[in-house]
Parts: C-alpha cells; sequence; structure tokens
C-alpha cells in the first residue's frame, strides 16, 4: 500500500465510507445482459450498501477486500477471483479460471464531477486470481465497474460498491504516496513584496519521473490553491505547464510567512489526487488579516453579496458524507439568482483542516432538486469532516463577471 496524506475534495473538489470487515460480503446476481443487474447494482451503490460478491449464471466474482478496510490516500491491489460454481475442487472449491480478460472503471456516485478513474488490471500468481490497483483521493462510497471477457468468449459486467475509510493516523502511515508535489526552484529569500514565479511538479513516486499526462477535471488540469498556514488567506489559481512537466505561476504573496501548496490534479487514467507542499516567504509586510482560526458560518459579504453557510446535518457528522449549503443574497436580503457557472460548475467549495493536511474539493450538486434550490440562491455541496478541529471552507462563485470567495469558519467538535 502507499498511502497520501492529503485527503482530496478535495476537490476539494471532490466522500468516503468503510468497509465492513467482518461482514458476510454483499451478493447481486443476474445474467450476462441482464439490464435489472445494473440496475440493482445502482440501487445497492445508492444505499451504500457493500457489493463485493456477484453471481453471473454459473460464474461467481468476488472482491477481495482486506479485513481491516480499505483507507483513503493509499494505492493498494486488492485482488478479485473469477470462479465456476460447477467446477470444485475438494480442497479449493469452486475452481478459477485463468486468462479472463478484465477493464474496469472506478467512480463515486456521490460526487459525479471526479473523474473517471481507469486501474491497471493484472493477474496474480494463482488461476483465477487478479489484481487492481486501486487509489481513493478520500473517504466514500465509491463503485467498481469491471468488463469481463472469459477464454470462452463470454463477456459479461461485473459492478461492485465498497466503501473506503478516511485516512490512517500519520502515525499509522503505511508506504509512500503514489505521486507528490515538488516545488521547483523556489527562492529562499522570497519577498512578499515582489512577485515570484511558483514552479511545481508533479512527481510520479514509483517510476521517479515527472508526471506530464493530466485528465481535464472542471476545465482545467491543475487546481493550483494556496493557503496562508493559518488558513485565512486563500486563492484559487490555474498554473500553465510546460514541455519537461513543470507547472509555474507567476504570484506576489500578500505577506511574509509560510502558505501551504495544494495541487489538486487527476494523472491520466487516475484518480484525482490532493497533493499538498509549503512554501516560505521570509521577507515581506506582516499579515494584515486576523491570523485566528474560529468558528464562523456567516454572514460573510463580499461585493454587495452576502453568504451564510448552513449544515443540512446537525450535528455534522464526523467521517460521513452530509450537504452543507450556502445561502447568497444581495444587498435587500433577496436570494442572488445571476451567478454563471465557473470552470464546469455552479460554484466550488475547498474545506481545509486546521492542520493543513486534510482537504476536499467539493461541488454543487446536480439534480432537479438542485436547480429548484438555484432559483432561492441556495447551493448544496456534498462535503465530509473526517476528524474534529477547526476547518476553513471557501466558497466560490461567479457572479457578475467576478469571482466571490467567501471564507467561513466551521467547528467539528
Amino acid at each position: 500500500m502507499k498511502q497520501l496524506t492529503a485527503t482530496s475534495l478535495a476537490l476539494l473538489a471532490m466522500g468516503a465510507i468503510s468497509v465492513l470487515s467482518g461482514c458476510a460480503p454483499s451478493t447481486l446476481q443476474g445474467t450476462a445482459t441482464s439490464a435489472d443487474k445494473g440496475q440493482a447494482a445502482a440501487q445497492q451503490v445508492a444505499a451504500n450498501t457493500p457489493v463485493t460478491l456477484v453471481k453471473n449464471g454459473k460464474y461467481e466474482i468476488e472482491l477481495l477486500v482486506p479485513e481491516e478496510g480499505v483507507f483513503a490516500g493509499e494505492e493498494i491491489d486488492i485482488e478479485f477471483k473469477v470462479t465456476d460454481t460447477t467446477q470444485k475442487d475438494p480442497v479449493e472449491g469452486n475452481l478459477g479460471i485463468a486468462n479472463v480478460q478484465a477493464t474496469g472503471i472506478v467512480t463515486m456516485p456521490s460526487m459525479p464531477g471526479m473523474p473517471e478513474q481507469k486501474p491497471e488490471i493484472h493477474r496474480e500468481g494463482i488461476p483465477g486470481y487478479y489484481g487492481i490497483v486501486l487509489y481513493f483521493p478520500h473517504g466514500g462510497g465509491y463503485q467498481i465497474d469491471l468488463e469481463l471477457a472469459l477464454p470462452t468468449g463470454e463477456k459479461f459486467p461485473v459492478r461492485f460498491a465498497i466503501e473506503v475509510k478516511d485516512e490512517r493516523p500519520a502515525d499509522q502511515a503505511v508506504g509512500k504516496k503514489p505521486y507528490e508535489l515538488k516545488v521547483v526552484d523556489f527562492p529562499a529569500s522570497a519577498d512578499a513584496n515582489s512577485p515570484v514565479d511558483l514552479k511545481l511538479q508533479v512527481m510520479d513516486t514509483k517510476a521517479e519521473a515527472v508526471q506530464k499526462d493530466f485528465q481535464v477535471v472542471h476545465e482545467k488540469k491543475f487546481h493550483l490553491l494556496i493557503a496562508s498556514e493559518d488558513l485565512n488567506w486563500f486563492v484559487h489559481e490555474h498554473p500553465e505547464m510546460n514541455a519537461d512537466g513543470t507547472w509555474s505561476l507567476p504570484i506576489k504573496f500578500p505577506a511574509a510567512g509560510k502558505y501551504w501548496v495544494y495541487g489538486d490534479v487527476a494523472p491520466a487514467g487516475k484518480s484525482s489526487q490532493l497533493l499538498i507542499a509549503q512554501v516560505n516567504v521570509p521577507k515581506g509586510p506582516a499579515p494584515t488579516w486576523d491570523k485566528a482560526l474560529t468558528a464562523n458560518l456567516g454572514p460573510v459579504t463580499v461585493s454587495g453579496v452576502t453568504a451564510r453557510l448552513q449544515p443540512v446535518d446537525q450535528p455534522i457528522p464526523q467521517g460521513k458524507n452530509t450537504l452543507i449549503e450556502v445561502q447568497l443574497t444581495d444587498v435587500q436580503g433577496k436570494p442572488v439568482l445571476d451567478t454563471k457557472p465557473w470552470l464546469g460548475a455552479a460554484g466550488h467549495m475547498m474545506i481545509i483542516h486546521q492542520d493543513g493536511q486534510t482537504v476536499v474539493h467539493s461541488h454543487p450538486k446536480e439534480d432537479a432538486e438542485a436547480e429548484e434550490l438555484a432559483k432561492q440562491g441556495k447551493f448544496r455541496f456534498m462535503a465530509r469532516f473526517p476528524k474534529s478541529g477547526l476547518y476553513k471552507a471557501y466558497a466560490q462563485f461567479s457572479h457578475q463577471d467576478e469571482i466571490k470567495t467567501f471564507g467561513f469558519g466551521v467547528d467539528l467538535k
């Protein structure tokens, strides 16, 4: 396994669930072309019901989830086995089927904006056993869709649903994360009075090489988030990449101090990665903002628009998906109805824990209910708060040709 310290929104963008260790796996049955099977699987996924055993005619396909469960921020090779229930060994039971060709896609139903993951699938040393390399940016319910092609020529889909736990505590970290964010040539004498060229590289730690191929997610290949160490100053930018894989952004930091640098990227064929680095600006004026991180659900006013944050679930649950609503009103207290989509979404929300190490990048839901709420100036984001403590939540909207950023403080007991 490989450990990733940061959780993902992010994205920020962008929720998780726990595998039920020691429980019998949920089973889904159907035929090779059964539409009912897919519908039933989708219903179980929606209900956060793990599905790790699927039967298709005489075939049985089982995802062998570790007893301890699966954790966010770790690359893991999970085995699945394909067996023929009509062919049995007195010791091994159902015989495994060798030489199955498999392709797969991993998605997160509760966050449709998250890019698809196309995992590597390989044969294991035992006939009928196969490995699938997976990475989950943060906790929540995930769906694994496989397309199996048997040596007999039969083909059929298989859908698993698993719940992923939030990250392990730092002192229980396992292995090395698959990608790292590297700051390149940042000046040791950086001065907040002058612009600096912030240069970054995404490193593939397995290949020990600069990653150059990325998926476009919400209209950009790289979402760069920068926050002061106290989290009370924040920007969301989009650097450009040159031929050698170095991303660069000219930026003038507002004050001397340390800054968190978050790269929200999706390497080609992989899931979203929220990678963390830090830079130090030793010279320049002191911060002009209040450095204390406190609870504050609003009102917060920016350029004539006032925002309030309202958790849908009271109290906010820890380690579970939850909806939080942002209400926008104008100077007369009327709902703001003229926001515009930005970067492929009605809004963006970045949720950062006070330790700077847990970040979720989220977007409003996109369904009929969301459309009705938008007519009232309300936007609901799928959020997750993996651990107790103070969080800074930044909600961003495009309004009257301006990106308006509202900062809230959430105290999770």
